[in-house]
């Protein structure tokens, strides 16, 4: 599947290529042809990488030759944008290439059907949409996500329109999200006030960001909504840039049409950009800084949209999603707790990369890009201040917008702290795809600077050096950056990995979930574990349960054999609620899953001994002696039992017949 799609890639880029020569004039030529030959290398590179993954658990030399890829399809085109002799057209044309071909990541990685966790979520939701034609159904694996069913939605109307599959049009717009997101930012960076070249160099920064080649290209809402948020906030900035009247009507137009489009789309993104855009009111509305003439209506403007945007998400939420907060709050509240009790010395940290599967050198390229980040920011800061002082930008909104941004950026070094906490970790890695759109423009000015400067130097050796130099630290960012945001399990293919989201599915569970669904058809309600749900769910059309502290199904796995059933209201609620069927993946009972969780973040933290032994070894077999289960399937490592649910409070009685081989039906 991925040499299958190697093709495609390569002429999109070629194609793209292609159209960077026409609009770059004089850029053409021998650059574009080098250029271009880069991109089929890089991509050649990063196919070979993936073949290698595939065959083995973890090979330094799967990194090695992705990351060569990546750099060749990604620092010459990042050079041409940078390049000072470049044209607008150019460097727009460079970014759409650059779109294309960091997308290819992602594609070659999983290019015919979902891999991550939550894309099984997304698909199952769009298929319930297809199938039904209707909005807000019960979603399963992430119920969450129904009641924002912007994603789902417009990929139900590309399957309607096109004829595609729904993973084939969940690609295609996903590809134009990742092409449009790159040309929002130096859209934006524009309307900021950077001139070309610094806001290409922006939109490059921003592709350095944790979330940008793998987590912002996955099929999941935010990422969609990042490039809503994105667009929005340049349409926001135009508007405040724009005359009063019918300029800026239409501005505020798009605004809050791209603003809409976030609030039935992400959550989160739409929180995010409505603080971001208070922070553009604020500096916006400060006399010292953004006076300038029709000052107070742009002021006003600024907060009218503002309000409108964050009165949208909070009535969305109220009317159609309420059960959002329950699902946002215990991040922060848990996240901030944890990182309080660490500083006061109560409480454990994260031990970051403890289970990854990638080498050392990626690690610490991780933790490089903080500082590389530090010391770019600093020197936009310094630029910053005598900009101000000097009163180099050319209008006070300019000057609110740009200071306003810096300021985003500068919100990515706190949130570095929260990777520490074990609650907190997930939510500063989503923060960061907001925070690099500042931090990104803070820096697009500073690296222009510093390539203008070298073009000054007389000496030859200076300009190398800084030219080499500024590409070792892309370089870095980008090794470091993806490390950052996603272990190697996701990033790359291999072979099975026990208690890996994106490395679970097999054949044999392919073949069970086929049999299931053609033996008992769709909908029915299911008790399994995290990984064999993610197929249940989404392929298999079944309802899976949501394991919880107030629904800790995992007792059924976890007691002792001749035991009672976990407290007496977990089989009350299984029973008021149909579940008729439970699945067991035999290898729980001797393998440690490599996320840490057998069914979800919330189970007990004792399914692990000490000894590295899980609690579960010689307690699964149990179910062959239960009255009330029925073995129904048995592959090598998968069984499937039919419930009749006994009343609350009964205790497993042994059963008087063990059902056992390869494959067993009860009729």
């Amino acid at each position: 599947m991925i040499l299958q799609s190697r093709p495609r890639v390569l002429a999109v880029a070629h194609t793209a290529g292609r159209h960077a020569a026409r609009a770059g004039g004089r850029d053409g030529g021998p650059l574009i042809a080098a250029v271009a030959a880069c991109e089929v290398a890089g991509l050649t590179a990063i196919a070979a990488s993936y073949l290698i993954a595939q065959t083995t658990a973890s090979d330094e030399a799967e990194f090695i030759w992705f990351w060569l890829g990546m750099i060749a399809i990604e620092l010459p085109v990042i050079a041409v944008i940078a390049r000072r002799g470049s044209s607008a057209a150019a460097r727009s044309a460079a970014l759409v290439v650059l779109g294309f071909v960091s997308y290819a990541p992602k594609l070659l990685r999983d290019p015919s059907g979902p891999a991550y966790h939550d894309e099984f979520a997304h698909w199952r939701d769009t298929y319930d949409i297809v199938a039904s034609g209707r909005l807000f159904q019960n979603a399963q694996i992430i119920p969450i996500i129904a009641r924002y069913p912007g994603l789902h939605a417009t990929t139900a109307v590309l399957v309607d329109v096109t004829g595609l599959d729904i993973w084939q049009a969940a690609t295609v717009l996903l590809l134009l999200c990742h092409v449009t997101l790159l040309l929002g930012i130096a859209v934006l960076a524009r309307a900021v006030g950077l001139g070309s070249r610094a806001a290409g160099l922006a939109a490059a920064a921003y592709g350095f960001n944790a979330s940008f080649l793998y987590f912002d290209t996955q099929f999941a809402y935010e990422s969609m909504a990042i490039t809503l948020v994105v667009w929005a906030l340049a349409a926001f900035a135009q508007a405040l840039r724009g005359r009063p009247g019918p300029q800026r009507r239409a501005w505020c137009g798009l605004t809050v049409l791209l603003a809409s489009g976030c609030v039935i789309t992400h959550h989160l993104s739409t929180i995010e950009l409505t603080v971001v855009m208070a922070g553009v009111s604020i500096a916006i509305s400060l006399p010292g800084l953004a006076r300038s003439d029709g000052w107070k209506g742009t002021a006003a403007t600024a907060w009218g949209l503002t309000a409108f945007t964050g009165l949208a998400i909070t009535a969305w939420i109220v009317f159609v999603a309420p059960g959002t907060v329950a699902y946002l709050s215990p991040y922060l509240g848990a996240g901030l707790s944890q990182l309080l009790h660490l500083a006061a010395g109560t409480g454990s940290g994260r031990q970051l990369f403890s289970a990854s599967l990638s080498p050392w050198w990626e690690h610490d390229a991780a933790f490089a890009v903080t500082v590389i980040a530090l010391g770019l920011a600093v020197g936009s800061l310094l630029m910053l201040r005598r900009w101000l002082r000097q009163r180099e930008l050319p209008s006070g909104r300019g000057r609110a917008l740009l200071v306003a941004y810096t300021a985003l950026g500068l919100i990515y070094f706190p949130s570095t702290a929260f990777i520490l906490s074990p609650a907190g970790a997930e939510g500063a890695r989503r923060s960061w795809a907001i925070s690099w759109i500042g931090l990104a423009i803070a820096v697009g000015p500073m690296v222009a600077w510093l390539l203008d400067w070298a073009a000054r130097r007389s000496r030859m050796g200076t300009r190398a050096a800084v030219r080499i130099g500024l590409a070792a630290v892309a370089a870095v960012a980008l090794v470091g950056g993806t490390a950052a945001g996603l272990d190697a399990s996701y990033r790359l293919p291999g072979p099975y990995l026990f208690g890996s989201d994106a490395r679970s599915d097999t054949p044999e569970l392919d073949a069970m979930t086929r049999w299931f669904l053609d033996r008992f058809g769709p909908g029915n309600n299911v008790v399994t574990d995290r990984y064999t749900g993610l197929l249940i769910a989404s392929y298999g059309l079944q309802n899976t349960a949501l394991p919880s502290a107030g629904f800790p199904v995992w007792d059924l796995y976890s007691d002792k054999p001749g035991g009672p059933i976990g407290p007496p209201s977990l089989i009350t609620e299984l029973t008021s609620a149909d579940f008729r069927y439970l699945i067991v993946d035999e290898r729980m009972a001797d393998d440690a899953p490599q996320l840490g969780v057998y069914f979800e973040g919330t189970e007990p933290t004792g399914f692990i001994r000490p000894d590295g032994e899980p609690v579960f070894k010689g307690r699964l077999g149990k179910f062959n002696t239960i009255s009330w289960m029925t073995k129904v399937f048995q592959s090598d490592n998968y069984a499937v039992y039919r419930m009749s649910l006994p009343a609350s409070g009964d205790r497993y009685q042994a059963s008087p017949v063990r059902l056992r081989g390869k494959l067993t039906v009860a009729k």
